[in-house]
């Protein structure tokens, strides 16, 4: 599983650029399916089994990053934000410029902190000020690299394994969904037919699922995503109260209602399975952010529609941190619930 992942998040898939990505899930599910296509949004729909019911699960694989909006004449890259980037992530960080001839390594640079006031260096930059040096000398030198306006950037950072069965990377959000996507689909075995979404542009308002879910109709439908763990210095309880190693997050409300309100039948199924079981889990209420599951909940007349989450450190970050056993928890979790999902619905 570990492999697996660090291979997942050091795929690039910017939101709007997820071929890549979608190329390495498709070999892992091509045999574990009895259907796979990529429908016109760019989705990767994997569909196994058969009945008079659906359950969608929906995972997205693309991640936040950057785009390139302008070359100067001296060779340094302006940059613009595609989903959720903070500017805090983005100082001295090395980046990958993914251009149709393949990745150009640059970094983002900024004033030194000798050039600043005392005022200047204990604030954030502008981030008008920051800018990509690839070492090109001019403009013409950037342009025959293969670099254009549009091209998109991620984080040059690997997956590597902390203590305690921790692993560190970028993209954990939501290749970690995608990770259990992947599994849950290896393991179905029920009468009724499974469509497993890898969807796309979920980072800028997401549009996969909703487009998915209208072509697939599903009956009942899950997304499966991270969730901000809340056991690390800076986070109080009434933000984040979920742990990692605590089990799988189940969603009741998302951003004040405004997002997801799970239905009492699809919050009864998840619960319930799990109680039954024995798995832990830790029930969310977020006040910010949404997942799939709120634009698959309203396709068509309504779609009874759950979400859950893998507790992740460090959210929309290039250092993002998750527990394996967690994922492997989350796995077995999906697993009972597809035993039981039909007693509900």
């Amino acid at each position: 599983m570990k492999e697996l992942l660090k291979q997942l998040t050091e795929t690039s898939g910017v939101s709007g650029n997820e071929s890549k990505i979608r190329e390495v899930i498709r070999e892992e599910v091509e045999d574990h399916a009895d259907s796979v296509k990529t429908d016109k949004m760019g989705n990767l729909v994997a569909r196994k089994g058969s009945g008079n019911l659906t359950l969608m699960i929906a995972a997205h694989m693309d991640q936040i990053g950057l785009t390139v909006k302008n070359i100067d004449e001296n060779g340094f890259i302006k940059f613009s934000k595609v989903g959720g980037v903070t500017t805090q992530s983005l100082m001295n960080q090395r980046v990958d410029i993914n251009t149709s001839d393949g990745e150009i390594k640059g970094v983002i640079g900024m004033k030194p902190p000798h050039l600043m006031d005392k005022e200047k260096r204990e604030a954030l930059p502008d981030e008008d000020s920051l800018f990509i040096d690839i070492g090109a000398k001019d403009k013409e030198e950037v342009e025959e690299t293969g670099v254009k306006v549009g091209d998109y950037i991620t984080f040059d950072r690997t997956a590597s394994e902390l203590q305690n069965d921790y692993v560190t990377s970028l993209a954990m959000d939501n290749r970690v969904g995608c990770l259990v996507g992947i599994e849950a689909l290896k393991h179905f075995d029920e009468d009724y037919e499974l469509a497993v979404v890898f969807s796309t542009q979920e980072e800028v308002g997401l549009k996969g699922a909703k487009t998915s879910a209208y072509g697939i109709e599903p009956d009942v439908a899950l997304a499966v995503d991270v969730s901000i763990a809340g056991d690390v210095p800076g986070i109080k309880d009434d933000e984040s109260t979920l742990e990692t190693g605590e089990g799988v997050e189940i969603t009741m409300v998302q951003s004040n209602g405004r997002g997801l309100l799970t239905p009492e039948n699809v919050k009864s199924w998840l619960v319930d399975t799990a109680e039954d079981n024995g798995h832990s889990y830790q029930p969310g209420v977020w006040e910010g952010g949404a997942t799939d599951a709120a634009k698959i909940n309203l396709v068509r007349d309504g779609v009874p529609t759950g979400s859950i989450g893998v507790p992740l450190r460090n959210m929309h970050s290039a250092t993002e941190v998750v527990k394996v056993s967690d994922i492997e928890e989350t796995v077995d979790f999906l697993e009972d619930a597809f035993q039981s999902m039909e007693d509900y619905f």
